[in-house]
C-alpha cells in the first residue's frame, strides 16, 4: 500500500462507541452487481493466530471471512474481554479483520475476542450467530462455561461480570466484562471463563455494552445473585425473563371536558385504589370534593365529577394520599388544568361498541358488552334499555360501571348462534349536560356466536420442590393466564379453562404469591427460577387430557 493511499485510509478512523477499538480501512472493493439475491451470512474460515492459542504475546490477529465485510457493521460488532485500555487498533481489508492487540498483556488469562451478529456482510447479511475465539497469555485456556435460555418476544443479549471484591448491586450500572447475544431461539453462552464468582443481567439488545439504566431498558435478573464456576466447570439452564419495571406511580394530567365534569389520568392500571384527602380549588379559591369513578375500559383514567360548577381559569386538583392494598404509592399529588364557561350545546353519543358487535358466550353465560357513552348520565329509568330477540324481550339487568359506562347480559345468560338487538332509548336519559342522544331510539345489533368450549389438562413434573405452581398461556388471548399449584406427587390440574392452544411454564413459587416473581436489581433481589416448556399443549372442549410426565430439558 502506498503512503498516499495509507494517510487516505487513517483519515478514515473511527472511535467506537460500543467497545474501546480504532478501525483502520485498507481498502473497499464492491462486491459484484446484479444475479440472485445473496442471504447466506458471513462465516468466519481463519484466524491467525489459530483459536486457543497458548503463550499469546500480543500483537496482530487477522480473521477470515467467507465474503467481504460491511465496514461500517465493524464498529458495534467486535468485543474483547477483558477490556483492553488503551483501545486497541482495528484495520479492515476487504474480507479480513486485523486486530492489534498491545504486546503487554495480563499474564495467564484468557483474552475472548466476540464477534456478534451485527456483524454483516457488504449485501447487509448479519451472522448466523455470534462467535467466540479465545488466545491465552499463559499455558492453559479457562474452559469454564455460563449458558442459559433468556425468553421473550425481542432480541437480546446478556452482560456478565466476574466478582473480584464480592458483589454489590452497582456492579449493574457498569460496563459488563463479557457480552454474549442470544441466537434467534434465545440460547446464550459464556465460554473460556476462569474460575471465580459471576453475576449476570439479560437486556434488549439495543442496550449491549451499556450499562444498566432501569427506567429506559428491559432487563431480567436470574434466580441467583451469583454463579461460580469451577476449573472447567459448566453452568446451565438459567433462565431469564426480561421486562420493564413498572414505573412509580404518577399523576399524569388533567381535563375539565364540561362544566361540572372531566379526567384525571395516572400512568399505570391502578386496582381498587383508596384515595385520601381529594378536592378541586378553582380560580376563585373555591374548594370541592370531586366524585371519583374508575373507567371500566381504561383503569389508568378516572372521570371526576363536581356537585358543583368551576369558575373559569385554573384549576388545581389535589390528592393527599392514595392506597393500593394498604400501602402509600402516591402523596400530595397536584396537577392544573382549565376550566371553561362555555355552554355545551353537544348530543350525547355512544362511543363504543359501533352499531353491531358480536361476542362469544363463556361458561358464566356472559360475556358482559361494555357500552360507553361520551359524557356522564345523570339519570336514567329502568325503561332506557331493552334487549329483544326474534321480536321477543330479554330480560336483561344493565350494570352502571360508572356514569359514563354501563354493561350488560341477559339475566339467564346469552344463547349461542343468535341475534340480539340492544335497544337505548332517547328521552330515558339525561347527561349531565347538553342535549340525549340525537336519535329517539339508538339501536345496536349483538351477534352471539359458536359456544367457547372449555376443557382440562392435567400432569405429572420432574420437579422436586414443595413451592412449585404451573403457569399456562393462552397463545392468542395473552391476557388469559391460569396457575396450577403441584400437590406432594408432583402432579397438576387444570379445570374449565377456554379450549385453544398453550403455553407452559414451572415456577419455583418461593414468596408463595401463585404468580412468577420477575426480581429487580436495586435491590437486588433474585428472580423465581422457571422452565418454560418448549413445546405447546392443546385444551379441547369437553375433554380432559393428560399429558404424562413433564421431563425439564434444562437443569436448574
Amino acid at each position: 500500500m502506498s503512503l498516499e493511499n495509507i494517510i487516505i485510509n487513517l483519515k478514515r478512523t473511527f472511535w467506537i462507541i460500543f467497545i474501546p477499538f480504532f478501525i483502520y480501512s485498507c481498502a473497499a472493493v464492491s462486491p459484484p452487481r446484479g444475479g440472485p439475491e445473496d442471504t447466506t451470512p458471513p462465516e468466519l474460515i481463519a484466524s491467525s493466530p489459530e483459536a486457543g492459542t497458548l503463550q499469546f504475546k500480543g500483537g496482530k490477529v487477522t480473521l477470515t471471512f467467507s465474503e467481504y465485510i460491511d465496514e461500517k457493521s465493524i464498529i458495534s460488532a467486535i468485543q474483547i474481554s477483558p477490556v483492553l485500555d488503551p483501545p486497541i487498533e482495528i484495520v479492515y481489508d476487504d474480507d479480513q479483520i486485523v486486530l492489534e492487540f498491545p504486546n503487554e498483556l495480563l499474564p495467564n488469562q484468557t483474552y475472548v475476542i466476540t464477534i456478534n451478529r451485527n456483524l454483516k456482510d457488504e449485501r447487509k447479511v448479519a451472522l448466523k450467530e455470534s462467535i467466540q475465539i479465545a488466545f491465552s497469555t499463559g499455558n492453559i485456556i479457562d474452559k469454564g462455561e455460563i449458558k442459559g435460555h433468556i425468553y421473550g418476544e425481542d432480541n437480546y443479549v446478556v452482560h456478565l461480570w466476574k466478582l473480584l471484591d464480592g458483589f454489590t448491586d452497582s456492579i449493574f450500572v457498569k460496563e459488563p466484562l463479557y457480552i454474549s447475544e442470544a441466537n434467534d431461539d434465545g440460547f446464550f453462552s459464556f465460554k473460556y471463563l476462569s474460575s471465580g464468582d459471576y453475576s449476570l443481567l439479560g437486556l434488549e439488545r439495543a442496550a449491549a455494552g451499556a450499562a444498566l439504566v432501569r427506567e429506559r431498558m428491559s432487563y431480567g435478573v436470574s434466580p441467583k445473585k451469583i454463579y461460580s464456576v469451577g476449573v472447567d466447570s459448566i453452568i446451565s439452564g438459567i433462565p431469564l425473563r426480561p421486562n420493564r419495571e413498572i414505573p412509580k406511580l404518577k399523576l399524569n394530567f388533567g381535563e375539565w371536558v364540561g362544566k361540572k365534569w372531566g379526567w384525571i389520568n395516572f400512568n399505570q392500571d391502578l386496582d381498587s385504589p383508596i384515595f385520601e384527602g381529594i378536592r378541586l380549588v378553582d380560580s376563585q379559591q373555591k374548594k370541592i370534593v370531586p366524585e371519583l369513578n374508575q373507567a371500566l375500559a381504561d383503569k389508568k383514567n378516572f372521570l371526576m365529577i363536581s356537585p358543583d360548577t368551576l369558575s373559569k381559569g385554573k384549576s388545581e386538583f389535589t390528592i393527599d394520599n392514595l392506597f393500593i392494598n394498604g400501602i402509600s404509592m402516591l402523596e400530595n399529588a397536584k396537577i392544573n388544568f382549565r376550566t371553561i364557561s362555555k355552554i355545551d350545546t353537544s348530543y350525547l353519543k355512544i362511543v363504543k361498541p359501533e352499531s353491531a358487535t358480536s361476542i362469544r358466550l363463556d361458561k358464566d353465560g356472559g360475556p358482559l358488552v361494555p357500552i360507553i357513552f361520551s359524557k356522564p348520565i345523570l339519570e336514567f329509568s329502568d325503561s332506557a334499555f331493552f334487549v329483544v330477540s326474534d321480536s321477543d324481550t330479554v330480560v336483561t339487568k344493565v350494570n352502571w360501571a360508572n356514569p359514563i359506562e354501563i354493561s350488560f347480559k341477559p339475566n339467564n345468560g346469552w344463547e349461542d348462534k343468535k341475534d340480539y338487538q340492544l335497544m337505548i332509548f332517547s328521552n330515558r336519559l339525561t347527561p349531565i349536560e347538553g342535549k340525549s342522544l340525537k336519535d329517539s331510539i339508538v339501536y345496536i345489533n349483538i351477534k352471539s356466536e359458536k359456544a367457547l368450549g372449555y376443557g382440562g389438562l392435567s400432569g405429572e413434573i420432574e420437579y422436586d420442590s414443595e413451592s412449585a405452581i404451573i403457569e399456562l398461556m393462552h397463545l392468542e388471548n395473552k391476557s388469559e393466564v391460569f396457575y396450577s399449584t403441584v400437590n406432594s406427587n408432583n402432579q397438576f390440574e387444570f379445570n374449565k379453562i377456554p379450549e385453544g392452544s398453550y403455553s407452559m411454564m414451572i415456577i419455583d413459587d418461593k414468596n408463595n404469591d401463585s404468580i412468577y416473581t420477575n426480581g429487580s436489581v436495586f435491590p437486588f433481589k433474585a428472580s423465581e427460577w422457571f422452565y418454560s416448556h418448549p413445546d405447546t399443549f392443546d385444551v379441547r372442549a369437553n375433554w380432559d387430557v393428560d399429558i404424562g410426565i413433564i421431563k425439564l430439558l434444562e437443569g436448574k
